[in-house]
């Protein structure tokens, strides 16, 4: 039985306001999951910097990925 199987067979066992909550922890995952590839891109994007002009400061980094 594949992981997926499985999460359907436990949904199919439990109350609706549990799968309301266990929905409502998927959102948040896929929402964290599209902040974490912006991240990754993000950093990439300043070690491209790095690469094209040697170094950048501190503050140039934390300003490149928003922090």
């Amino acid at each position: 039985m594949t992981p997926k199987d499985r999460l359907i067979q436990e949904l199919d066992n439990i109350s609706e306001p549990l799968i309301v909550e266990v929905l409502d922890f998927l959102h948040f995952l896929q929402a964290k999951q599209k902040q974490d590839e912006q991240d990754i891109r993000d950093a990439r994007a300043a070690l491209s910097t790095v690469d094209l002009e040697g170094t950048i400061t501190w503050d140039e980094l934390k300003a490149e990925v928003e922090l």
